[in-house]
Parts: C-alpha cells; sequence; structure tokens
C-alpha cells in the first residue's frame, strides 16, 4: 500500500490580487523601501538602546526608562509609516488603471467592483502590514529592558492597525475620484497631514484660547479636557501619546480619565486609543462602501 496522499486545502485567489502582489513584490522600490524602514528602525533602537544602556544606573529604574524610549521610538516609526508611507501604496490603486487605459478592461471583466476593490484594498494593506510585522521583533529590546507593560503594546497595535486601515481605504477612494494619480496622492496627503498633525493642534490652540477667554474653573476645565481629548482621539500620534499618559498617572488600560492629565475635575471616558479605533473602522467601513459605489458608477459609464 502507498502512501496516503493528502492535500492541503486551497482557497481561489483573484486574479487582481495575485497581479498586484506580484507585481508589488518584484518591483524594486517595494525593497527599496522595506530594506531602508527596516535599516533606519534597527538601527536607531539598537543605538539608543547601547546610549541607554552605558548611560543609566544598572537598576531596574534605569534600564526601564531606556526600554520605554525604545518602545516608544518604534511605535512612533510605525505610526509614522501608517500615516505618510501608505497612502502612498494606495493612491494610485485606480487612477493608475485609468491612466494605463486599462480601466475599462478591468471592468468588463467578471469581477464585481467589491471584488476589484478588495484585492486592490488587500494588495496595498497587505505590504504595509508586511513592514508593521517586520519591526515587531525589535520590541523584545523595550521587554528585555523593562518599563514596558504588554498591556501598552495592546494600545500601540490598536491604534497602527486601525491608522493603516484607514489610511490605505481613503487614498484608494480618492483613486476612484480623481483622473491622475498625482491628484490622488497629494490629496491623500493633505488629507492625511491634517488629520494627524493639524487636528492636535487646532484643539490644542482652541482649547488654551478657550481657557484664557473664558476664565479659570474647575468644571470649565474638566468639559474643555473631555473636548481636547476627544478631538485629539482623531490623530494616532496624539492618541497613543494621551492613552499612554493616562495609562502611566492611573494604570487604567481601556479608560482615560479627565483631569488625570492636565487637572480638573475627574471624568471618565474612553481611552483615546479606543475612540482611535472605534472612529476608524467605522470611517474605513463607510469609505469602502463609497469606493465601490463610485467603481460600480465607472462601470456604467
Amino acid at each position: 500500500m502507498g502512501a496516503p496522499n493528502f492535500k492541503l486545502p486551497t482557497f481561489p485567489l483573484s486574479p487582481i490580487l495575485v497581479k498586484e502582489m506580484a507585481g508589488r513584490m518584484r518591483n524594486a522600490r517595494a525593497h527599496t523601501v522595506m530594506t531602508v524602514y527596516l535599516a533606519v528602525a534597527s538601527s536607531l533602537s539598537v543605538l539608543i538602546y547601547m546610549v541607554g544602556v552605558l548611560g543609566s544606573p544598572r537598576t531596574v529604574g534605569g534600564t526601564g526608562a531606556v526600554g520605554q524610549v525604545v518602545f516608544y521610538f518604534l511605535v512612533g516609526m510605525q505610526l509614522l509609516l501608517v500615516s505618510f508611507v501608505a497612502p502612498a501604496f494606495a493612491a494610485g490603486a485606480i487612477s493608475l488603471e485609468r491612466e494605463n487605459k486599462t480601466l475599462e478592461v478591468l471592468c468588463m471583466t467578471p469581477l464585481t467592483p467589491a471584488q476589484i476593490v478588495q484585492a486592490k484594498l488587500i494588495s496595498a494593506l497587505g505590504f504595509t502590514l508586511l513592514l508593521l510585522f517586520a519591526t515587531l521583533p525589535l520590541f523584545s529590546l523595550a521587554f528585555l529592558l523593562g518599563g514596558v507593560e504588554p498591556r501598552q503594546l495592546v494600545i500601540a497595535l490598536c491604534g497602527v492597525l486601525a491608522s493603516a486601515l484607514m489610511y490605505t481605504v481613503l487614498p484608494l477612494y480618492l483613486s476612484t475620484r480623481f483622473k491622475t494619480t498625482a491628484s490622488a496622492t497629494l490629496s491623500a496627503y493633505a488629507i492625511v497631514s491634517s488629520i494627524v498633525v493639524g487636528v492636535p493642534l487646532a484643539a490644542l490652540i482652541g482649547v488654551a484660547t478657550l481657557g484664557q477667554v473664558l476664565g479659570p474653573g474647575a468644571v470649565l476645565a474638566s468639559l474643555l479636557n473631555t473636548v481636547f481629548i476627544a478631538v485629539i482621539s482623531l490623530s494616532p500620534i496624539s492618541a497613543f501619546v494621551a492613552s499612554e499618559a493616562s495609562f502611566s498617572a492611573t494604570g487604567e488600560l481601556w479608560m482615560f480619565t479627565s483631569g488625570a492629565v492636565g487637572g480638573g475635575l475627574p471624568l471618565t471616558l474612553p481611552s483615546p486609543f479606543l475612540i482611535l479605533t472605534g472612529v476608524y473602522l467605522a470611517a474605513s467601513a463607510l469609505l469602502y462602501a463609497l469606493t465601490v459605489r463610485r467603481l460600480a458608477r465607472i462601470e456604467q459609464q
């Protein structure tokens, strides 16, 4: 009797997904981006580790502070990646097909608009996730030195993954609205920059101005803090900073006490990273539906 022939189950893949992934990974730019990103992240992490360990006392508190610096640096690198690199992978998903005169041919295939959008989304998001997961081993430096709890990694991963999805779906939608890749890319970066940098700055200036105009007061300070936290939760960088500050002050992961950071009467709110995750997931679902609808209209033209 021969050995039994076991076959692993196979799953049908979209031909567009196979084409997109194969073309992306064969492109020299993808390997250049991955090499540069990993080289910068790993070299700077090791540099911070060596400088911190040599310059800090050999105590639990000293090495723990170095571990926190390494952790915050790596999370910052990931947030910068999903905010300012990921949009470039999806901004030309549909507009590039239009520029190459292949969009009409693509729309004539048996694939539905939803299947086309899914393939484009998974292709762009998959490469971003590959870059993110490639840096996860570097977090072992932070946990090796101490000063960082696994729960803090939960905060970081929720914000990073939600931002990666949001900042991939957004340029994908813009790619269906603009006829050129350059216009879609510029619009995507303008919107993302406004969210990541502009929203926290506007909230900070607005709260500071209102605080001076309306005068002091514990109740007013708490209300302003609540509005401020709700607004800065829309930016992944400021949401992570606020969540980590609240966690360090109270030890609470899921809830944020307005007043624990910045004074005022304590008002309990969901942690900023929870607000960010919920808002970004809802916005991503809406943008995905709008992208499919827009592509369906293009097919009918």
